[in-house]
């Protein structure tokens, strides 16, 4: 559990600063459409709806990737930078637990992010007299988590790859748009399961009600442990080049 405690002491203050945003984010929403809902120019716009384009394929989405990709970020290389990297190799611990619990922290942190809208949405939507059900926004927060420990296990790859902090940070800011470009400019774009952004949203997706914006069905579970295992091969590509450093 100190590994655990390490990695949540170096990461809190990410997490609660992203757990804050996207909290605020989604009471202002609400907020908001107690007198900017339903919207003039589409008066019969479902409410479903209209949360479902403010909220779950809003511009939230790319503060949640990257924040996703952010807590993924630190380890051995970040701390040689920083010149701590020796006190913690001292520690009676091998390389991969240190990755272990950093990654298992971090899945958590994107765990709870993906929940907050779930939980803020459909309570202070009730109270404006447009009631959101509860049970599609956790599948939307399902959703938002397989996708996000996707993002995080991208994270960890880069702090596998890059040593500077700063590039790191370039790199995970540039990567939700270099992914976007590629996926939406080549053959990838005719399957929308390749694209996360349509997956967190379920746009495109079978199980999504193109009028009401709710889930016509259950969560696509063959896709959610497809992502999954696309995490874990990446977090095991990271523990791989992590056993490889010599310092």
């Amino acid at each position: 559990m100190a590994l655990w405690y390490k990695a949540w002491l170096e990461s809190r203050t990410r997490f609660l600063a992203s757990a804050l945003v996207l909290a605020l984010y989604c009471v202002s929403f609400v907020a908001q459409a107690r007198i900017g809902f339903p919207p003039v120019f589409d008066p019969h716009l479902p409410y479903s709806t209209f949360v479902w384009r403010g909220i779950y394929n809003g511009i939230d989405t790319l503060l949640f990737v990257v924040v996703a990709l952010m807590l993924g970020l630190g380890g051995l290389r970040r701390e040689r930078a920083n010149g701590t990297a020796e006190f913690t190799l001292a520690l009676p611990v091998t390389r991969v637990e240190l990755l272990q619990s950093r990654v298992m922290v971090a899945m958590i942190q994107v765990a709870a992010l993906a929940v907050i809208p779930a939980i803020v949405v459909p309570p202070l939507s009730a109270r404006i007299g447009h009631p959101y059900p509860v049970s599609h926004a956790v599948r939307f927060a399902v959703l938002f988590a397989a996708s996000g420990a996707v993002w995080v296990a991208a994270g960890v790859v880069w702090s596998a790859i890059i040593t500077a902090e700063h590039t790191a940070a370039v790199a995970v800011l540039a990567t939700p748009v270099v992914y976007r470009a590629i996926v939406g400019g080549t053959r990838l774009n005719r399957w929308p399961s390749a694209n996360l952004f349509n997956v967190m949203s379920a746009a495109r997706l079978d199980v999504l009600d193109a009028r009401t914006s709710l889930f016509a069905a259950g969560l696509p579970w063959p896709l959610v442990l497809m992502l999954l295992a696309v995490a874990l091969g990446l977090l095991g590509a990271s523990a791989v080049m992590a056993g490889r450093d010599d310092f």
